[in-house]
Parts: C-alpha cells; structure tokens; sequence
C-alpha cells in the first residue's frame, strides 16, 4: 500500500525556514524528501507514536512530526523540528 504525503502549510513554512537556517539547506531538503519517502510505505511502523496521536520520525537534521488518516490513505507531515 503506498500512502500519499503532504505537508501542512505550517510544516512547509517551518522546513523552509529550517532550510534557510542550517547549511548546507540541500541537505535539509533531501531530508525532507527521504522522510517523505519512507512515509509512504510504512509510516506507522517507521514512526514513533506519541501520546498525542502524533506520531515523529528522524531522519537527520530533521524531526518530522505526523498523523496518519488509514481511511483516505494519508500521512500529514505537520511539523518539522531540527534535531
């Protein structure tokens, strides 16, 4: 099964900030990217759950924070925190 993936516009904002701050910002992107990719697949068993029904995963320097809709097929990444 493969899910879609999308970014919040808060989460899109932060990454482009977070791109803006960390050098190289190539490399905060394609962070992005992999962590999309993994999503895609797998995300509960990629992630850690939260309490909150959130649900993080790592992939450096990123934080992606998520939530999964298993009916619609979609993973919302919401926030994205630097490690």
């Amino acid at each position: 099964m493969t899910y879609e993936v999308v970014f919040s516009l808060s989460a899109a904002a932060e990454l482009v900030r977070i791109a803006a701050a960390v050098q190289p910002a190539a490399a905060v992107l394609q962070a992005a990217e992999n962590i999309r990719r993994i999503l895609e697949s797998a995300p509960q068993q990629s992630g850690q759950f939260l309490p909150e029904g959130l649900y993080f995963i790592d992939g450096e320097p990123l934080r992606a924070f998520f939530i999964i809709d298993e009916e619609s097929m979609v993973v919302e990444i919401t926030d994205f925190r630097i490690l």
